[in-house]
């Protein structure tokens, strides 16, 4: 992936956010804790025209034990990796997805201290999360309770 060059004081200034952002995998391998989570990052990264990277930093691999579920499988042990990005986003519709479609652990937004949405930006978010539960809904994986 080219680097894509930025003026970060600029594109706060127009109103982009910057966020800091944890993901973990575990995974049966070395190799396969690695490699998904590099693949999961660069596709987060992928979207040139609204997401910029700031800092990435991917921490060594550990062993952990995997839990008895899968120990009962025989699989006694997984390979951890953590990876902390700061990127900055064009809108807040932009954060919005990449927690739905990629599930950070941790976001944390650096900047700016105050966000203020257009009603047409407050839609899109929220049309956003509507759209990912009733694709869980479909697929058999959750939905929504109603009270009768």
């Amino acid at each position: 992936m080219k680097e894509k060059k930025y003026d970060e004081k600029e594109l706060l200034e127009k109103g982009w956010i910057k966020s800091w952002m944890v993901f973990e995998v575990q995974a049966s391998t070395k190799e396969l804790a690695q490699s998904s989570l590099k693949k999961h990052i660069d596709l987060i990264l992928s979207d040139e025209k609204r997401v910029y990277l700031v800092e990435k930093n991917f921490v060594p691999i550990e062993k952990i034990d995997a839990p008895d579920h899968l120990k009962e499988q025989g699989l006694p042990i997984l390979f951890s990796q953590v990876a902390e990005i700061i990127i900055i986003a064009k809108e807040f519709e932009t954060l919005v997805n990449i927690v739905l479609n990629y599930a950070p652990s941790v976001v944390e937004i650096i900047a700016p201290d105050k966000i203020t949405l257009s009603m047409s930006d407050a839609q899109g978010a929220l049309a956003s999360v509507s759209d990912m539960m009733h694709k869980y809904a479909q697929a058999g994986l959750g939905g929504m309770l109603i009270k009768s």
